[in-house]
């Protein structure tokens, strides 16, 4: 019994160790998508400002002069902003991209370990503990009944407590 409750304590604190290390890893994907998050948003400020400083200059009848377009010219503009913001963003987004993947191998990773261990404690739940011949349980009963306790009994005949316990019970001594 005190076998299989050492096996349930360390099986729970893997678990537990195993859930602190997906909180840390969580944690830290939260800071590093905050800080795009941060950069993603102060472009986008940016990007108003210059939207509005278009808006403020002033709208004239687009004036025709050298063959220059003003509509062309705006136009081209805009596609510049445009371009420069990809430019800007881009990089962002694959890293986003790399951060997700590698938060899910890390997540099919520790999917694999706890599968494993699983598989493990059930094979250990196989194993029969060792039985005790009428012999051994013959000399527990003769040393209680001598004046020992049961932890003395247990630490001269090298069993756990319980087992001397669990002896003197089944054989109506306690």
């Amino acid at each position: 019994m005190s076998n299989e409750l050492l096996l349930y304590i360390a099986f729970i604190l893997l678990l537990g160790v195993f859930g602190a290390i997906l909180w840390l890893r969580d944690k830290q994907v939260n800071a590093k998508f905050s800080k795009f998050e941060l950069a993603i948003e102060g472009l986008i400020k940016e990007n108003y400002q210059l939207k509005k400083q278009i808006k403020e200059i002033p709208q004239t009848p687009p004036i025709v002069q050298n063959n220059i377009d003003i509509d062309e010219i705006n136009s081209q503009i805009e596609l510049k902003i445009g371009e420069g913001l990809i430019q800007k963003i881009s990089p962002i987004i694959e890293n986003v991209r790399i951060i997700e993947q590698a938060v899910n191998e890390i997540k099919e990773e520790q999917q694999e370990r706890l599968y494993s261990l699983e598989e493990r404690t059930k094979s250990i739940g196989k194993i029969t503990p060792p039985s005790f011949d009428a012999n051994h349980e013959n000399r527990v009963v003769e040393m209680f009944r001598s004046g020992k306790s049961p932890e003395m009994i247990a630490k001269d005949l090298q069993l756990g407590v319980g087992q001397v316990t669990m002896i003197l019970k089944f054989k109506k001594e306690i």
